[in-house]
């Protein structure tokens, strides 16, 4: 009974001491909290009551408003946002108060700002922030999530580049943008019934409908007529076979122009045939009186 007793009572201690030493030290205390009272917002669908999505096509910008409100009653001196998307969603533009890492399908960015925001003052970001990928599917284009921080806070813990480089994959580092700087500007944007320092804008890709060929109808080409006023003239063909006709008889086809010489000769010869007729009926009229 003691030997049990003493074996749980090591097996206490030794719990015990895993606890102890997982707590941190008073060198490695928890950050105390962002003292900002940061809401972020963005537009609202009337229709709905609830985020707007934004219809956008492939390689174009997400005209996302990705704002924040003060709900303090004293001004914040510079702010700091943390920009995350998924997918087919894309951080192409690169601005230079930016740090930019990825992570497999996530891309995030760290921009800070020295704009000072005033109690219960709205600002939002001016410039291209989000894209979409020109080979982007539909299942593949969902959300955008933002999250602010009072700049002093984040500077506290270290800079923003140390925050971004927690973002990035393992064996990499964040990279800072060369672009021009993204900046603020006051915006009206309603507060959720929750406010909150983070919060989402959604994009839903619109794939264009293919449009059939339409198919072309054959049209039937109107005969020139012949300039100078001669009317063509017709060729007359025999019987396919007939001799004379182009068939197996050969020879050459009769044209209309032979059929009227060959007519001409043929009336001339009667012309001449009656008319020898009456002479000699009068010379053997004559010789019989």
């Amino acid at each position: 009974m003691t030997a049990r007793f003493a074996a749980r009572l090591a097996l206490g201690a030794s719990v015990l001491a895993a606890g102890v030493a997982a707590l941190p030290s008073a060198g490695h205390a928890a950050p105390a909290p962002d003292s900002a009272t940061l809401a972020a917002v963005t537009e609202v669908d009337p229709a709905t009551g609830l985020n707007r999505k934004y219809p956008v096509k492939s390689g174009e910008v997400v005209p996302a408003a990705l704002g924040v409100t003060n709900l303090g009653d004293a001004p914040v001196a510079g702010l700091v946002v943390q920009i995350r998307v998924l997918d087919d969603l894309d951080l192409a533009v690169k601005h230079d108060n930016c740090w930019y890492a990825v992570d497999s399908n996530l891309e995030s960015a760290w921009c800070e700002f020295d704009s000072e925001l005033a109690a219960k003052q709205t600002l939002a970001i001016v410039g291209d922030v989000v894209t979409v990928k020109a080979d982007a599917r539909p299942d593949k284009v969902t959300s955008i999530v933002f999250h602010w921080y009072g700049k002093q806070w984040v500077d506290a813990q270290g800079g923003v580049q140390q925050f971004a480089d927690g973002d990035a994959g393992q064996g990499t580092k964040a990279v800072r943008g060369t672009q021009a700087a993204l900046t603020l500007a006051e915006r009206e944007l309603p507060l959720p019934e929750t406010p909150r320092p983070i919060n989402f804008a959604y994009a839903q890709l619109v794939v264009p409908t293919t449009q059939p060929t339409p198919t072309a109808t054959p049209t039937t080409a109107p005969t020139a007529t012949p300039t100078g006023g001669a009317e063509p003239t017709a060729t007359s063909t025999g019987a396919p076979g007939a001799p004379g006709a182009g068939g197996e008889g050969g020879g050459l086809p009769v044209t209309g122009a032979n059929i009227g010489v060959l007519a001409g000769v043929g009336g001339a010869l009667l012309l001449l045939g009656g008319g020898g007729y009456l002479i000699a009926r009068r010379r053997r009229t004559r010789f019989v009186a």
